[in-house]
């Protein structure tokens, strides 16, 4: 009974998102599809997990901590809720590069071929702010979770690990585009009454949650190199994200439906004229 809450209360938010996954994904796609793609989604994390840890690949050379071992559920040299979170990463991944490229204003846009492009690289960046916020799990609730062998780059990480993750990506992503390559474009009354926005609020959730330990960690944590590192994975957050945001806005302008314009006082097209 341990290792199941352990997993279910312990691990309570990948429980929270899988939650709204759940929620959101069986609105868009039914229960059929997402029980489908939620099975495919935990194999290849499984597959994508212990492949790593056994012989370096999708990821690189990892290992979890084996203390966790006996206080949640493991799927070979695995914790469970590790594989149980690429469905949920990945379908909010999905649902937003749907909803960035098709706009506030339509369920889907007219480049079905840009909206998974777009949705790899949403899943992809949000790792990149995700991982290394993990790795320092010692420091806050998550504990100490797993550690690379090699160190890399971009706050421990390597370039494997990111090529990884968007080889996983272009799989889960590429099945939910299959699955819901019969989606309709309806039209939609704006971002908060989009029928992807739950889903996008998902994705910025899972982003923004950790985005804000990694500040918590910043201000609370002895080690000033980690207080260091924790303090600039949160401001990349922004880097990232504020450009980004400027020119989705921009770009969703341009799909804006316009009002009919009012003739103007003077505008000979009009009824005035000046006197």
């Amino acid at each position: 009974m341990e290792p199941l809450l352990g997993t279910i209360v312990g691990r309570w938010y990948v429980t929270i998102f899988g939650l709204v996954f759940l929620l959101e994904a069986v609105r868009h796609l039914g229960a059929r599809r997402v029980a489908c793609y939620a099975a495919v989604a935990v194999v290849v994390g499984i597959l994508a997990e212990n492949g790593s840890v056994r012989i370096g690949f999708p990821y690189g050379y990892y290992t979890f901590d084996p203390a966790l071992r006996g206080h949640e559920l493991w799927v070979g040299d695995a914790p469970l809720m590790v594989t149980l979170s690429y469905t949920f990463m990945a379908y909010f991944a999905f649902a937003t590069g749907r909803l960035l490229v098709a706009g506030p204003w339509r369920t889907r846009g007219a480049a079905p071929g840009l909206e998974f492009a777009v949705a790899v690289m949403a899943a992809v960046w949000a790792l990149w702010i995700v991982d290394p916020v993990s790795r320092l799990g010692e420091h806050f609730f998550l504990g100490h979770l797993f550690r690379y062998r090699d160190d890399g780059v971009w706050f421990g990480l390597h370039l494997q690990s990111q090529l990884g993750f968007t080889l996983t990506s272009l799989v889960l992503i590429g099945y939910l585009t299959w699955l819901a390559a019969d989606e309709p474009a309806r039209p939609a009354s704006g971002l908060v009454g989009h029928p992807r926005f739950g889903a996008f609020a998902g994705y910025l959730g899972q982003v923004f949650f950790m985005t804000g330990t990694a500040f918590w960690v910043s201000r609370t944590v002895g080690d000033s190199s980690v207080a260091r590192q924790a303090a600039m994975l949160a401001e990349a957050t922004f880097l990232i994200l504020v450009p980004v945001a400027l020119m989705t806005a921009v770009y969703w302008r341009s799909l804006a439906p316009h009002a009919p314009k009012t003739p103007c006082a003077g505008d000979p097209r009009g009824g005035s004229h000046p006197q």
